[in-house]
């Protein structure tokens, strides 16, 4: 609730400081003597945009101060958290500044803020209703939140919107997914592609190696067949001379017999290590011969090592990846062909959960679609009780809901559910229509009365100003209107400014707005009226200036009868 007001400098107010209570607040004033300049006031302290004819002459800026308790105010304290204003026990102090120089400043408890932000707590904080002011009750993208306070529906919608916030964060994923599809798709083919043409290959662990030794060994095989058939040829013929030695030895057995005994053992050792020699000149030479028939038998030609070679050269140019580890490779590619067969899989996933989710979003929708049809009804018919109250007897209200899109499409969800809401009335005749459409100033005005009792107990906004509520009234209408701000004032801080008596008597807390001519300058003045003040107050807007006797004693009968 609004507690405390400070003006300064704005328009016909010099400075002024008023202290608010809680029930209903009533504001009165000659035409012209300065009501809307503390409408003006306040809706700088709520956010509305600012205008240097605000400014008065006293100084090139103008102020204001307004400082709110938000104890029982959730949704304030909730944006106030939000952007880390803090506030000491649930005490809201604004501080707006204007100026010719447009060097303007808000601050809210000490922390500077934007004016986008001030009219977002400003929302909160106060609702203005006035004949061309409804911008709550008759601003129709508002009817489906008013409906869903009257239906008790903020668990269900909180719950809804958090799945529809969880759709849509999987819509993102699948739409991402999708915009990759056709390049994983494309990537996928070619790793299929790549890794059929690696294993075709069969590409052995160093064959490049093998095969350059083998062509080498082509080229070179005459002289290799030369070379190791001379050398296989000495190696005989050293055998040869070795047998030749030996037998040499054997025919002059006798002689180291006889004249050599003393040396037989250096001969024998001479007679083993030549047999010894021997044998293994026949294995190099069997090893030699092996050789060549392994050179002479090679079954490829030169000309088939080439092309293998030119193919797995090609190859190792096209995924330009050395050919010795081209077992890595074929690695590589699997590896990467895994995970995409993995994001195919998570595809399949996102769209499973989105299904599920989906079936969770209708499942929460329908329920909030049951209680607002249910409570479209309520709602109706109370409003229809207050206008009947209200001296508007014949008037029908409807809350017309209207399907979102295709709701039978269960494919489609929306942040709200599946429908939109709509106030219209019928006055007399039978057809539906926008209030602000068929409705006169006075029956705009009961209207928007109407459907604030029937709110009231659900509408959070803690401050209610009704400006001119009673314009096109009088008498017993206006007697009516009266009880009703009385009674929505047990819910809610209402502001009235109101030219009706009627109204006027219902007063918790009377002020009297007025001009004077203080010093040869007119300047605007509010008054808190006491119970004297507040008496001779009814009467002069009974009967004028010139308040007669009768008109006192028809006051002090409307205040008893409050």
């Amino acid at each position: 609730m609004l507690k405390n007001l400070t003006i300064n400098n704005v328009v016909l107010i010099d400075k002024i400081a008023i202290d608010f209570a809680n029930g209903l607040t009533i504001l009165t004033g000659e035409t012209g003597s300065g009501k809307s300049i503390l409408l003006d006031a306040l809706g700088l302290a709520i956010g509305f945009r600012s205008n240097s004819r605000l400014i008065g002459k006293n100084d090139d800026k103008a102020s204001v101060i307004a400082e709110f308790d938000v104890s029982n105010n959730n949704l304030c304290q909730e944006i106030l958290r939000d952007n880390d204003l803090n506030f000491v026990n649930d005490q809201l102090i604004i501080r707006r500044t204007i100026s010719e120089a447009s060097n303007n400043k808000i601050f809210v408890n000490d922390t500077q803020i934007s004016l986008n932000l001030l009219a977002k707590i400003g929302e909160t904080l106060v609702e203005i209703q006035g004949q061309h002011e409804q911008r709550g009750l008759l601003v129709s993208s508002s009817h489906l939140d008013i409906l869903d306070e009257f239906s008790d529906n903020k668990t269900l919608l909180l719950e809804l919107k958090k799945t529809y916030f969880e759709l849509q964060n999987l819509d993102k994923k699948i739409a991402d997914y999708q915009a990759q599809e056709s390049a994983f798709t494309r990537e996928k083919d070619y790793l299929e592609h790549a890794i059929k043409e690696i294993l075709d290959a069969k590409i052995q662990d160093n064959e490049e190696d093998f095969l350059v030794q083998k062509k080498d060994q082509l080229t070179a095989k005459e002289k290799i067949n030369a070379f190791v058939n001379e050398l296989k040829n000495s190696l005989n013929q050293a055998n040869a001379n070795l047998l030749q030695s030996q037998k040499f030895l054997s025919r002059n057995v006798n002689l180291i017999d006889n004249f050599l005994k003393n040396y037989s053992e250096e001969f024998e050792s001479i007679n083993i290590a030549t047999d010894f020699t021997i044998s293994k000149i026949d294995n190099l030479t069997d090893n030699l011969e092996n050789i060549l028939k392994e050179v002479n038998n090679f079954n490829e030609s030169k000309e088939e090592i080439e092309e293998r070679l030119f193919f797995i050269r090609s190859l190792g140019r096209k995924y330009n990846y050395p050919l010795s580890d081209f077992s890595n490779l074929l690695d590589e590619f699997r590896r990467k062909y895994n995970e995409l067969e993995k994001n195919q899989a998570t595809k399949d996933d996102f769209f499973s959960s989105k299904t599920s989710l989906l079936k969770k979003y209708h499942k929460i929708a329908r329920e909030i679609s049951q209680k607002r049809h249910k409570s479209a009804q309520e709602l109706a018919k109370k409003v229809e009780e207050e206008l009947k109250f209200l001296k508007m007897a014949g008037t029908k209200f409807l809350v017309e809901i209207t399907p979102n899109k295709n709701p039978n499409n269960d494919q489609e969800y929306f942040l709200n559910g599946l429908e939109k809401a709509k106030f219209k009335a019928s006055l007399n005749n039978g057809n539906f229509d926008e209030i602000s459409k068929i409705a006169s100033g006075g029956e705009l005005s009961r209207f928007m009365l109407a459907l604030k009792v029937a709110l009231m107990k659900v509408k959070s906004i803690p401050t209610i100003i009704f400006d001119e509520i009673d314009t096109g009234i009088s008498g017993s209408t206006s007697d009516a209107v009266g009880k009703r701000l009385k009674i929505l004032a047990n819910n809610a801080q209402i502001f009235v400014v109101t030219h009706q008596p009627q109204i006027a008597s219902k007063a918790q807390t009377h002020f009297k707005i007025a001009k004077n001519n203080l010093d040869k300058t007119i300047k605007t003045q509010i008054t808190k009226l006491d119970e004297d003040d507040r008496l001779n107050e009814l009467a002069r807007m009974l009967s004028g200036e010139n308040i007669s006797v009768e008109a006192k004693e028809v006051a002090k009968k409307l205040i008893q009868e409050s």
